[in-house]
């Protein structure tokens, strides 16, 4: 694989995955590769996952099952926006809430990884409207350690639900 170092160099790799047909490669790498080769393969996927997605709904059941043990949080960061730009799937539903809740409460965990688990967090809540007082409530316990840009889109997904008649 050729050393991914700007964002010039990750398009044109994509462009080469999407050529040669390489997504299942791609994702393959990715979730052997706990390091900096896997977080810049996982950066590359999120990217391809924005020109072409639809092929990356069939890994959400597999994901969670690798996922919750890798340290590189950046690959976490970019599974979960890649995750949450889908349509929610029914398959091991109850492992990803808990999954992004444990992140949401882990103060070690980085703040992207947070604001993509809360983005989910959110679309699990419009499905079962029954998590939002859980929801609510870590997201208060989190409060006093969250930045900003936590602060904002912890306000914006709890707007969405109210506004939708979640709560």
């Amino acid at each position: 694989m050729e050393v991914i170092r700007n964002k010039e160099e990750r398009d044109i790799f994509i462009q080469k995955i999407l050529k040669e047909n390489k997504k299942e490669w791609l994702y393959n790498e990715i979730r052997t590769n706990d390091n900096v080769y896997g977080n810049k393969l996982a950066w590359t996927l999120t990217a391809l996952c924005e020109i072409e997605n639809d092929w990356f709904g069939k890994y959400t059941a597999d994901i969670i099952e690798w996922l919750p043990t890798f340290k590189t949080q950046g690959i976490k960061r970019s599974l979960l926006r890649s995750v949450a730009s889908l349509p929610l799937s029914e398959e091991k539903e109850s492992e990803w809430i808990d999954y992004c809740f444990d992140i949401l409460l882990n103060q070690k965990s980085d703040v992207a990884v947070k604001v993509f688990a809360l983005e989910l967090l959110g679309k699990f809540c419009e499905r079962y409207p029954e998590l939002i007082g859980e929801l609510r409530i870590a997201i208060e316990n989190g409060r006093p350690f969250y930045t900003a840009a936590l602060l904002a889109r912890s306000k914006m997904v709890l707007s969405k639900l109210s506004k939708i008649g979640i709560f």
